[in-house]
């Protein structure tokens, strides 16, 4: 059986560990939530390996029969000293640590040039302004009611949730209109100049964390599996390679909104090809595993490229 584990801390600030594992049932995978623990005082990688050890010892589990553990990358798991995947191994030496897919690409997709975060961020500060303050929520409310608007509230942004990244510029681009009105009532300039200056910049943000979370949705699911990420991301990087020849040549249909935005995309061009290539830069970087591709088509793989221990029963099946 393999295991994956995520750590978290809730809204009340209480870590939680939960774990999960697949195994075989009648030549089938079967995907698993075992439990969901409390993390009581520190989150080092000795109190996680107490609690699934002591779950271990509880339910009959046998360190010998872990396949593979999968967590995220924080420095308590993976830690090459000290991690919770090198303490498992010191149990089971022939175990298999994987990063898991989804952190991986959520962290790569949280990359922005300065110039484009920099506006995100104070993005972010307008839409506290409004959601920090009660008199401001009801005033921006009623101020929407008033314009017959299609929304009257904005969404928090929480950099531990990914895919509210795209609430925040997606609901501040279509209340644009009214959210300048009413920081110009309040004569709330340095607000209102975030706005107006970063208009076009807006339009793109709302388009890329669109396409980065429909990323994130695909790579998650049950019943995936590596050759599945693998595919994705694959796809993703061919994508990437053409959009930047698409956008050097002055077409932005896969950004609609930054598109719609006639005259005012030129400066941005730039920015938009810098992104794209830092995206693909990162994405590159965290492929992992390319050597099992002899798996996904044996037929076009060299022997040499496959693990020693797999050569003569690869050449059988070949």
């Amino acid at each position: 059986f393999a295991i994956q584990l995520d750590e978290l801390t809730d809204v009340a600030l209480c870590s939680q560990l939960l774990m999960f594992a697949r195994y075989m049932v009648e030549r089938n995978f079967k995907d698993e939530f075992l439990f969901c623990k409390t993390l009581d005082t520190t989150t080092k990688a000795e109190d996680v390996m107490e609690i699934v050890n002591d779950f271990f010892e509880v339910h009959g589990l046998d360190w010998v029969n872990l396949m593979a553990v999968t967590t995220d990358g924080a420095p308590a798991m993976m830690g090459s000293r000290s991690g919770f995947q090198t303490l498992v191994k010191q149990c089971t030496p022939m175990v298999t640590g994987v990063l898991c897919f989804i952190h991986m690409e959520a962290l790569v997709s949280k990359t922005l040039p300065d110039q484009l975060n920099s506006i995100f961020k104070g993005l972010v500060k307008v839409v506290n302004h409004i959601k920090s303050s009660a008199l401001n929520t009801r005033l921006f409310k009623r101020f929407c009611w008033d314009m017959g608007s299609d929304f009257d509230v904005f969404l928090f942004y929480t950099s531990v949730r990914w895919l509210s990244a795209r609430n925040i510029p997606n609901r501040i681009f279509q209340l644009r209109e009214e959210l300048d009105l009413f920081l110009q009532d309040q004569r709330k300039e340095e607000f209102r100049n975030v706005l107006i200056q970063s208009n076009v910049e807006l339009a793109y943000l709302v388009d890329i964390f669109g396409i980065l979370n429909k990323l994130n949705l695909q790579l998650q699911g049950k019943g995936a599996n590596l050759f599945f990420h693998q595919s994705i991301i694959k796809a993703f990087l061919d994508k990437l390679k053409l959009w930047i020849i698409r956008v050097e040549g002055n077409h932005l249909v896969q950004f609609p909104n930054v598109d719609a935005m006639l005259g005012e995309k030129e400066a941005i061009w730039t920015q938009i090809i810098d992104h794209l290539r830092m995206l693909q830069d990162k994405f590159q970087v965290d492929r992992t595993r390319d050597g099992l591709s002899f798996i996904r088509n044996p037929f076009t793989t060299e022997v040499n490229s496959v693990p020693e221990d797999l050569q003569e029963e690869f050449l059988d099946l070949k």
